[in-house]
């Protein structure tokens, strides 16, 4: 699994005795393990005895396999069809949205009897996860997401932490208690907030002036068919437009090397991303980046993202950037998933996307960012995804967590 168990002076079940803040992380997908990843890379410098520690870690048996099998599921189910619809199924069939349905219970075996006597606080990142351990212990769900499908209102945690008052809206309509929902601002990775009005104004200027447009595309963890043929597409028709392309291939080494075979025989200059890259940007036509683990991934990111002038992905979590650091967005379709939609709808409403929803526009994206620029909607689109929306969501969710314990 990518995310490492934080422990820290004892071991987890030393600390479960004691008020205290634990995390209990899913480490499914990037989405919501990415929310996670933000809050405690803040908490740990200020709450250095926090112990955190994933589903893998805190179940055995059938239970473990159940886990696992839900993380291949989710892997399968975002490559789109069949197993998407089978895995949101799993995630919203339970009688009144309770922990009472056959496979909730297996889920959640292990971890109610670990969480049984906990008295601090326990931080979760995945609605499965928040639905377990409702009424067993203090849960404060991360839900980092725009988007709010009905699985997501969980009955009997103390707080559920949302972006915006959009995502409160629909989690009232779905049946949470106004009492329950913190609003909290974007849940951006703390590096980008603290470059983000300065990169964003250098990006306004890159855009005004001639120089070319560099375009960041982002795969996903299930590396969906369709996306990647678009990434690929794109890359080279800005490559074509004298523009330059940032591929960031994830963590998968075989989906890396597959990309940089797409580009062998193109003639364009390719770059791989290494130690000499981190320091100064290189001259490159196609810089591939690629990262270990999930947190390597997102840090090459977080250092990169000031440098890109728009950004191709599909509209999960990273949709955050289009609406909150004004980064343009062209959106990778099919749209995959119970968040995808909905995430573009609020951004499509922002007017901070472009949706990339054929081969054609893929393969005419280096002129659609060119016509963009020149007509000015470009700029536009930037400027509509800043300063709209509070982007310290991290900061504040920690800020009220050590509140909370400290009263």
């Amino acid at each position: 699994m990518q995310m490492r168990d934080r422990i820290f002076h004892k071991s987890p079940d030393d600390y479960l005795q004691k008020p205290l803040v634990t995390a209990l992380c899913s480490d499914i997908g990037r989405g919501h393990p990415s929310y996670m990843d933000g809050l405690l890379s803040l908490l740990e410098k200020k709450y250095p005895t926090i112990v955190s520690r994933t589903v893998f870690k805190a179940s055995k048996g059938v239970s473990l396999l159940s886990w696992k099998f839900l993380s291949g599921l989710y892997s399968i189910s975002g490559k789109g069809g069949l197993a998407t619809k089978f895995y949101n199924l799993i995630r919203r069939r339970s009688p009144d949205n309770s922990s009472n349905s056959f496979a909730m219970k297996i889920l959640g075996r292990d971890i109610k009897r670990k969480y049984k006597n906990f008295t601090g606080i326990c931080l979760v990142d995945h609605p499965l996860i928040a639905k377990s351990l409702a009424g067993v212990c203090r849960v404060w769900y991360l839900h980092g997401e725009i988007a709010a499908p009905k699985e997501c209102a969980i009955p009997g945690v103390e707080k559920i932490l949302v972006p915006l008052e959009e995502t409160k809206e629909k989690l009232l309509t779905c049946g949470t208690t106004r009492e329950a929902i913190q609003v909290c601002g974007l849940m951006i990775e703390p590096g980008l907030v603290d470059t983000a009005e300065i990169s964003f104004n250098r990006r306004l200027e890159r855009i005004k002036s001639n120089q070319p447009l560099t375009i960041g595309f982002f795969t996903s963890g299930a590396y969906p068919k369709e996306h990647m043929e678009k990434i690929i597409l794109g890359a080279r028709s800005v490559i074509e437009a004298k523009m330059k392309a940032i591929i960031f291939c994830g963590t998968n080494p075989h989906k890396f090397r597959w990309v940089r075979n797409e580009f062998k025989n193109s003639g364009a200059k390719i770059v791989e991303d290494d130690e000499e890259t981190y320091h100064e940007i290189p001259d490159f036509d196609v810089l591939l980046v690629t990262g270990k683990t999930r947190q390597e991934d997102t840090q090459r990111a977080v250092e990169l993202i000031p440098h890109l002038d728009v950004f191709a992905v599909a509209s999960h979590e990273r949709t955050n950037w289009a609406v909150g650091l004004g980064l343009p967005m062209f959106v990778l379709f099919p749209l995959i998933g119970t968040f995808a939609s909905q995430n573009f709808e609020f951004a499509q409403s922002q007017k901070v996307v472009y949706p990339l929803d054929s081969t054609e526009k893929a393969k005419d994206l280096g002129k659609i960012l060119s016509e963009l620029r020149q007509s000015g909607q470009l700029l536009d689109m930037a400027r509509n995804g800043f300063g709209i929306h509070r982007i310290n969501g991290v900061e504040i969710v920690v800020s009220d967590l050590l509140k909370t314990m400290n009263s």
